[in-house]
């Protein structure tokens, strides 16, 4: 039985999205800092709530795509 192309990009994207959050989550993981305020961090994932900036998050996803800017 075939896929109807929809359902077969909707599968292809459902992945690559997938893939995205586990990369995100990956290297969310590897901040050990135990910092408290923004200049005590070294690791350098402290932006408001210790959360990532948007740019990083880009440079995330563009290597797991295999991607250079």
């Amino acid at each position: 039985m075939e896929q109807d192309p929809a359902s077969e990009w909707q599968s292809g994207y459902d992945a690559g999205i997938e893939a995205a959050i586990n990369a995100l989550e990956a290297d969310a993981m590897k901040c050990d800092c135990f910092a408290f305020e923004e200049d005590e961090c070294g690791c350098g994932a402290w932006w408001d709530y210790k959360t990532i900036k948007s740019e990083r998050a880009v440079e995330i996803v563009r290597a797991l795509k295999g991607e250079t800017k």
